[in-house]
């Protein structure tokens, strides 16, 4: 009988062990995926007479840009985090007022260069992905020398349409979003 209790005590006592997970495990969030749910609309904006893309996730500032600014509001290029989470990285928002050109990166060297050609940096516009995971799309950035433009979008179609126009030259991808 004795016997039998150890027996049963020692397979309680592992079976209560196995359950709890190592301390490590409990400190340590192994998840490369953003917090669900903490992701706000990058909202796209053009000024046709300017020649410039605009984003943002301010309401606030779509309001004020299209009410006062002359853009049209088309539409929301995807979802980005308005704080740093898991696997982010900033989208620096750059702009350069003698050419009225918004200009977005998420490379520190490449806005910091940027800024000796002309752009001022206006923070951070959110914080995005710089891989493909998570469910995530590519962020395809386009150039117009011509009009001095930048150009974000998600859509494979419209980046190949602008890219047929002729006007505007394929610099890759900005960042990863949600879509």
């Amino acid at each position: 009988m004795k016997f039998s209790l150890a027996v049963v005590a020692s397979l309680f006592a592992a079976a209560q062990a196995a359950s709890i997970p190592p301390v490590n495990e409990t400190l340590t969030n192994t998840d490369p995926c953003p917090r669900p749910h903490t992701e706000v609309p990058f909202f796209r904006a053009f000024n046709p007479s300017r020649v410039d893309h605009f984003y943002t996730t301010s309401l606030q500032e779509l309001a004020t840009a299209t009410h006062l600014g002359g853009y049209s509001r088309e539409g929301t290029e995807g979802f980005i985090f308005p704080s740093q989470e898991a696997s982010t990285v900033p989208l620096y928002r750059l702009f350069n007022p003698a050419r009225s050109d918004h200009f977005y990166t998420t490379n520190e060297a490449e806005a910091i260069r940027a800024t000796g050609l002309g752009w001022n940096r206006q923070g951070i516009a959110g914080y995005v992905l710089n891989q493909p995971i998570c469910g995530s799309a590519p962020l395809f950035r386009l150039y117009n020398a011509g009009n001095v433009d930048h150009f974000y979008t998600t859509s494979t179609a419209e980046r190949d349409s602008f890219l047929r126009s002729g006007l505007y030259g394929d610099e890759g991808i900005a960042a990863f979003v949600l879509v």
